[in-house]
């Protein structure tokens, strides 16, 4: 991290080693750890890149069409807190538009100190005051933490940005609880999500078949692979299988789900446990949750989490939806 950038520690490599154990023997990966590491963060960053994969690119015009909408209202001092900032270039819109009125404060959230680096190198033209917090987005005590020593010190508005459908990523309840605890009246965050449209039964399949296949791209192969090989899990031990499934708490959502189906048996060792892996037995390394506008209006899932919905804007492509929201 620059030198000039202060980095506050909410997690440790210790609480980080025994998460991931305890994923594997789940077999179920966190959405965190997909970020966690050089190439992890590398293979993130050149997804994001790829012409195979259009959410990124889609969602970044959207908000660079509607970003002075979000934040014309906005009055005085205010500091900018992004959870989940990936490469930081869709919050560098924000912050940019904002600061042509307001003095602004930036802080980076994230679990990943490979991710929080690029964001800061991403950010650097933005002659804002930083800081930096390494901590885990699914710990609510760690953010509602964070937010109030920003709120304390900076005496401003928290404005938080949660883009990139990480909210999607993540147990929708526990990530807006998360978000609620955070927040205090008067502060906003612009939320973005991935949707999926509304139709009859052979639209849906069209569809499903269309997001499946957009999963489905050597790219996103790699950072899977590079997520794995914490754990020294290679290719040649299995496949990566996707599917399309209901969201099995909320129903009104669909998810698209990324496994990796061992083809043999496997012993992995970490952090000195075996855990054992039979020929057949999958790990789930990714889900991503599809939010249709029409069948679900997010207003009622944000609403019954204590959230209302002040401006929202969706693409014309119907893939990416964001809201700016308050609490209710």
């Amino acid at each position: 991290m620059p030198r000039n950038i202060n980095t506050n520690y909410y997690i440790r490599k210790q609480d980080l080693e025994k998460d991931f154990l305890d994923n594997l023997q789940q077999r179920r990966i966190d959405e965190k750890f997909s970020y966690i590491g050089k190439q992890q963060a590398n293979t993130w960053i050149n997804l994001c890149k790829s012409p195979e994969y259009d959410y990124y690119r889609i969602s970044k015009n959207l908000l660079q069409n509607h970003v002075e909408n979000f934040v014309a209202d906005h009055t005085g001092d205010v500091n900018i807190i992004v959870l989940g900032p990936g490469d930081a270039l869709k919050e560098k819109i924000v912050v940019d538009c904002l600061r042509e009125k307001h003095r602004v404060h930036l802080f980076f959230v994230d679990t990943s100190k490979e991710i929080l680096n690029i964001a800061i190198k991403n950010t650097e033209d933005s002659d804002v005051l930083k800081e930096v917090f390494v901590a885990d987005l699914m710990q609510f005590k760690h953010i509602k933490h964070l937010s109030r020593y920003v709120k304390k010190y900076y005496s401003a508005t928290n404005f938080f940005v949660f883009l990139g459908n990480t909210l999607g990523n993540y147990p929708p309840a526990m990530m807006l609880k998360t978000i609620r605890n955070a927040m205090i009246p008067g502060d906003k965050i612009l939320i973005g999500v991935h949707a999926k449209s509304a139709g009859n039964i052979e639209e849906e399949a069209t569809q499903i078949h269309e997001i499946i296949k957009g999963y489905n791209n050597s790219t996103l192969r790699e950072h899977i692979l590079a997520l794995l090989s914490e754990a020294h899990i290679e290719a040649t031990d299995g496949i990566i299988e996707i599917e399309f499934n209901k969201n099995k708490h909320f129903p009104q959502m669909g998810a698209i789900e990324q496994y990796f189906c061992f083809g043999r048996n496997k012993v992995v060792t970490y952090n000195g446990e075996d855990i054992y892996f039979g020929k057949g037995e999958r790990i789930l390394v990714s889900y991503s949750n599809k939010y249709t506008f029409e069948s679900l209006d997010y207003r009622n899932i944000l609403t019954s989490h204590g959230l209302h919905v002040i401006k929202h804007a969706e693409d014309d492509t119907g893939k990416c939806y964001q809201m700016l929201c308050e609490l209710a």
